[in-house]
């Protein structure tokens, strides 16, 4: 039990805490930097959607409005069988330029995807999301890095925007730097593990249709990049905003989606698990790969340590055990009272992202993830 309880531990603290510090040694070594230059491609934006009527008209706004040569830019939004009157709207800004490609039955997002990218003109695709709003200049801060012909994808800075009644806000913004500070490391190597589908590029030229019932195809499509031997960035200078849900409990199905798709990507990309492909291995493992078995190693450790009570010290660390899961448990509660209270509001995201990891894992050996997705409501 002593080399279970040891081994889920080290794996959780290396998880958060060792990972990140390989990364901030390794970047006393920095690597060849990306040679960008003021280059204007033609550019696809694709925003893929379904019933978005509450959202798409300030999005479409948000497009036609961005800083990038009008006669490179194209508009497309690929409706996955919208049955509300996103369709309609879109429709509206056909004189604008703005182009609708619609499957008449919902298959889910990467097979809209799957069906709009062939269609698309431009050499560059970027991707969006309908409640993704870009700063001016985010299309010219992407497509500037592909003047460097080792990029194949670029990945954009997503900032959350937190509403008065916003108790994730704060929680996920936190998380999200954490996140971000990986990123930017693992980026500046050419090997950010995947991207946010809210602003992402790549070159259309790399594309390959994705199998049929791929979930989080924003991670695999950069990871497939990633595979051909071309470099995935972090572009911090792209800017784009995004609410974040208002409740905890409403991203729990997103997460647990997320989640199955997680362990489904394991199988899309195995290939980069080689040690032998360098750092690009060593970060999906590091970063990825162990964090999404975290909700194991916790039950691991704590089933371990109640064999090890008649040692002080394992005492100790299962008292420590016990008072973070309760504090957890105070967070859920005091989120149901609508109270904020960031002492036991994080421990209540942290254990809250473990437990959809858990499910997402069981909906992935069950099979039972559907392809198609539900907004969260913002």
């Amino acid at each position: 039990m002593i080399n279970l309880f040891w081994l889920s531990t080290i794996m959780i603290v290396y998880s958060y805490f060792g990972y990140p510090l390989v990364l901030l040694v390794l970047s006393v070594f920095p690597a060849r930097t990306v040679r960008k230059g003021e280059i204007t491609p033609s550019v696809s934006i694709l925003v893929s959607v379904y019933n978005e009527q509450k959202v798409i008209e300030a999005k479409l706004r948000n497009c036609l409005a961005l800083d990038y040569p009008k006669d490179k830019l194209e508009i497309v939004v690929g409706s996955d069988g919208s049955t509300d009157n996103t369709d309609t709207i879109v429709a509206k800004h056909a004189r604008a330029g703005v182009k609708l490609i619609r499957l008449n039955k919902r298959t889910g997002k990467v097979n809209a995807l799957n069906v709009a990218i062939p269609r698309l003109k431009g050499e560059i695709v970027v991707f969006s999301d309908a409640n993704t709003i870009y700063e001016r200049d985010a299309i010219k801060k992407l497509v500037r890095n592909f003047a460097d012909p080792r990029i194949g994808c670029v990945c954009g800075e997503l900032v959350f925007k937190n509403g008065e009644e916003n108790e994730v806000g704060n929680l996920e913004g936190f998380y999200w730097r954490f996140e971000q500070f990986l990123k930017r490391r693992e980026g500046g190597r050419g090997a950010l593990l995947g991207a946010n589908g809210g602003i992402y590029a790549i070159r259309k030229a790399l594309f390959e249709p994705l199998p049929s019932n791929t979930i989080v195809e924003d991670f695999v499509m950069p990871m497939k990049i990633l595979e051909k031997g071309y470099k995935v960035i972090y572009e911090p200078e792209a800017v784009a905003h995004e609410e974040t849900s208002k409740r905890i409990v409403q991203e729990m199905e997103r997460r647990v989606r997320i989640g199955a798709g997680d362990f489904q990507a394991l199988t899309l990309t195995w290939r980069m698990l080689n040690p032998f492909r360098g750092f690009p291995a060593f970060a999906y493992i590091s970063h990825k790969v162990i964090r999404w078995f975290v909700p194991f190693f916790l039950i691991f450790t704590f089933f371990a340590n109640t064999f090890l009570l008649s040692q002080k010290f394992y005492l100790t660390v299962f008292l420590l055990q016990c008072t973070f899961y309760l504090m957890a448990i105070a967070g859920r509660a005091l989120s149901k009272l609508k109270i904020r209270f960031k002492l036991f509001g994080l421990p209540y995201y942290f254990i809250s992202m473990n437990i959809a990891l858990f499910f997402g894992f069981i909906r992935f050996c069950a099979n039972s993830q559907e392809v198609t997705w539900k907004r969260t409501e913002r």
